[in-house]
């Protein structure tokens, strides 16, 4: 999720001491142990009681890739670490057998200037509509962390729900695309809608945007559609129907100083119906969805960009949130993609 923290909470972690992120090969296979993390100050606080036991038994696959991307390590946009996660992710899909495509881009880091190489990894599966629906999930991450949050657990539900369309017929076609570079400026979707041709622009009826998704107090889905939008109400009726918790906040401003920070933006300016699954707490901080949890936790409340977004922090201080917040969005996602018309 490229949203900018505070300059309080940047020089906070500064103070905090640097921490050494080192990768571990292919990322196949996926030991906390290897990394030299500094430890990140944390003041003696209890974990939080959480349910462990998932409602629909979804998850398993996805929290493996989200284990095999955080042992990559930090991804940040145009580096080799990001590199080697599409190309895990493209040997991923071909696994489940798509003929997945790496799509290559360059472009300017918005805040360097400096001018980045990516690529986007798509995969399409054939439906009985020509209408098309997109899902996306960036795989780069900040470099403050290992991005176990944001945004491993977006390309995780991603692949997982790739792998269990795989044989199933689908009333839409589905492309499910890992974007590059999101961190250095929304690059990786930019540069994906930027190549769409009108006609398939017409014919995509919904985005479907997931970012930091398992660390946040709330399972969330937004979408621009006001009191009423087809695709979030179908999702939030089907997963309140199933078990499932999940919030939507109404006009949910998701700006920052009046720029877009997630990769929804490109397709919302293409006239592209979105909605977004995040897990955040509208409810805490300023009310803007920027504080995710308790602020005794993390960053004063962050986990996103900063050293608390690994897998050893959260599994630690949430116990079972990683896996059931990884259940409920594959549950939803594998709805929406087999049964929304």
């Amino acid at each position: 999720m490229k949203r900018t923290l505070s300059i309080l909470l940047a020089l906070t972690l500064l103070l905090a001491g640097p921490v050494a992120l080192a990768g571990c090969g292919s990322g196949d296979e996926y030991d906390e142990g290897t990394y030299e993390e500094t430890e990140a100050p944390v003041e003696e606080t209890e974990a939080v009681e959480e349910t462990t036991a998932p409602v629909g038994g979804y998850g398993d696959s996805a929290r493996g890739h989200l284990e095999a991307i955080t042992g990559i390590g930090a991804r940040w946009s145009g580096s080799e670490e990001e590199a080697e996660t599409a190309q895990y992710i493209q040997d991923a899909f071909t696994e489940m057998g798509y003929e997945p495509e790496v799509r290559p881009f360059t472009a300017l880091d918005e805040d360097s200037g400096e001018e980045i190489e990516s690529a986007n990894v798509v995969a399409v599966k054939d439906g009985d509509s020509e209408q098309q629906i997109v899902v996306g999930a960036h795989y780069d991450s900040s470099d403050e962390s290992l991005g176990a949050d944001d945004n491993a657990s977006g390309v995780a539900v991603l692949l997982e729900a790739a792998e269990l369309l795989a044989g199933e017929s689908t009333p839409y076609t589905v492309v499910f695309v890992a974007f590059g570079g999101e961190e250095a400026g929304i690059l990786g979707s930019t540069a994906y809608v930027g190549a769409m041709e009108a006609d398939e622009i017409e014919n995509t009826i919904l985005f479907i945007n997931m970012d930091s998704i398992v660390a946040g107090d709330i399972a969330y889905i937004y979408s621009d559609g006001g009191d009423g939008d087809p695709a979030r109400d179908w999702a939030l009726d089907w997963a309140a129907g199933n078990g499932y918790d999940v919030a939507t906040v109404e006009n949910a401003d998701l700006s920052q100083e009046g720029e877009s920070t997630a990769d929804y933006a490109p397709f919302l300016e293409a006239g592209i119906p979105w909605i977004y699954f995040e897990a955040t707490n509208w409810a805490l901080g300023n009310e803007d969805g920027y504080t995710q949890v308790d602020p005794q936790f993390g960053e004063d409340g962050a986990i996103i960009h900063t050293a608390y977004d690994n897998l050893a922090y959260l599994d630690e201080t949430f116990p079972g949130r990683v896996d059931a917040h990884l259940d409920l969005y594959v549950a939803v996602l594998y709805q929406l993609l087999t049964a929304y018309r």
